[in-house]
């Protein structure tokens, strides 16, 4: 099997801004009240975790009061372990990695208060360090290209990660258990985080909105392991466990939520999630 390249995604991220407004969570679906499990009782994915739960690149420290607790809906735990196992077991990954992959869930469900942090306090301090040059007002305006805005409390308009149909997710070598390179690299100009970054669209002039100037990271080569990780990750998590990519983070995949729903077309069914009591008791805490 040749891994096929990752799509253009550049139409769908000029369309993005304001899609959690275009739709209404369908409360009839039969999924809409599927119950949040805990990643980590299923076999092979033990080491998931909060991202906010622990040290992290945004927080620094772990955020008080964040239980490490990967609640995921129990549908998106079954795709999950679809594609893991195909990863584990599947000829054609050894053969394009040289070795057999697994998933590593860095984080999942994401409470209400904890989204509200990352999008006012932890992604505009980030942005300024990058940008110095920016000013308060426009260091904000960029905010919601890195973050999804929390919005309000009404349950029937979730960002992806209040749903708990959200995971980010990361590629590891089952035989050394090191992540493989995806090529994501920091800085000023962004690009690196959008999952066909590395397909270099953005070398043909005026094929993608991916800025192509001196001061951006160099594309990978097509034969290298992050060109074929991020296809066979994005392959066995789109073609195998049927969840949907984000169009500005190659880590980033769900189903069910509204930003699925804006991309595959479909509707979305999960609403915020309701966390459990003894989850709501530690955060308290």
């Amino acid at each position: 099997m040749a891994f096929e390249a990752i799509p253009n995604f550049t139409e769908l991220r000029a369309d993005k801004p304001g899609y959690d407004t275009r739709f209404q969570i369908d409360t009839n679906h039969p999924l809409h009240n599927d119950p949040l499990v805990d990643m980590r009782e299923f076999e092979g994915f033990e080491d998931a975790n909060s991202y906010y739960a622990k040290p992290n690149a945004m927080t620094g420290e772990p955020l008080p009061g964040v239980p490490n607790a990967p609640l995921i809906r129990h549908d998106i735990a079954q795709r999950l372990v679809r594609a893991n196992t195909f990863l584990a077991t599947n000829p054609d990954v050894r053969e394009a990695l040289g070795a057999p992959a697994r998933i590593r869930v860095d984080d999942a469900l994401r409470p209400q208060a904890v989204q509200r942090y990352a999008y006012e306090k932890a992604w505009p301090a980030i942005i300024a360090r990058m940008h110095p040059e920016l000013s308060s007002e426009q260091v904000l305006e960029q905010v919601p290209n890195y973050c999804a805005k929390p919005g309000s409390d009404d349950k029937l308009t979730p960002t992806p990660h209040l749903t708990g149909g959200a995971v980010d997710v990361a590629l590891v070598n089952l035989e050394t258990g090191k992540a493989f390179d995806r090529g994501h690299q920091g800085g000023k100009v962004k690009g690196t985080a959008f999952p066909d970054f590395h397909e270099g669209y953005h070398l043909t002039e005026g094929a993608s909105d991916i800025a192509n100037s001196p001061e951006q990271t160099e594309a990978a080569a097509p034969g290298s392991e992050i060109v074929l990780g991020r296809r066979v990750l994005y392959h066995a998590m789109t073609n195998i466990g049927e969840l949907t990519v984000n169009p500005n983070e190659i880590w980033h995949y769900g189903a069910g939520d509204p930003l699925s729903a804006y991309v595959n077309g479909g509707q979305p069914y999960y609403g915020v999630a309701e966390l459990p009591e003894w989850y709501q008791q530690q955060m308290e805490q």
